[in-house]
């Protein structure tokens, strides 16, 4: 079922979404998935930084994995009500937990692409990087694909607006939080 699910991800998108949708999971459920594939996820970014430190010595600020999966987890909820208002201001019909199913398999996808790029650095590390890019350039069109059957939009355009508000709404929300950090960490 999984492995199925996941080649429908890739190649009918809306499919998946409705396969996803259809499991009606529950709450508690929903937010297990999520907070143990941002741990993953957290986790295989910080294995591929040690083995592999950005060119330049760049490293990542956020000091532990721990720390990281807690930061993904809040992005991805905050992430998840902005998809759920912008799309109830589209007229969309998507439950919040159903945005919430579908971004927590999108972040179980997410680990396998981040595997898969980890696996690669070592066999072409000059292609990894632009996989990953392309990788995450299709993630963009499986979202889209996702929120039409999630919202019940009968356009991919109307997808695309809830996508696009939604990013402007989390990065307006995101700005006024680690301005709101930024300042208490300095007094």
């Amino acid at each position: 079922m999984w492995k199925q699910l996941f080649l429908d991800t890739i190649y009918k998108p809306q499919l998946a979404a409705s396969q996803i949708l259809g499991l009606r999971l529950p709450a508690g459920t929903i937010w297990e998935a999520l907070a143990l594939a941002s741990a993953l996820n957290a986790l295989v970014f910080f294995v591929t930084i040690l083995l592999f430190p950005p060119v330049g010595g760049l490293g990542v600020m956020i000091g532990s994995p721990i720390l990281m999966a807690i930061v993904l987890f809040g992005v991805m909820t905050v992430g998840a009500m902005s998809l759920f208002f912008t799309g109830r201001f589209l007229s969309g019909a998507a439950e919040f937990n159903d945005i919430l199913a579908l971004i927590t398999w999108l972040q179980f996808m997410r680990l396998a692409v981040q595997v898969g790029g980890f696996v690669l650095m070592f066999l072409l590390p000059g292609l990894a990087s632009l996989a990953m890019f392309l990788a995450g350039l299709y993630g963009i069109w499986i979202m889209i694909n996702f929120l039409k059957e999630a919202q019940g939009f009968e356009t991919l355009g109307k997808s695309f607006g809830n996508l696009f508000l939604s990013f402007v709404a989390l990065t307006m929300i995101l700005s006024v939080l680690l301005t709101v950090v930024g300042l208490s960490a300095i007094e």
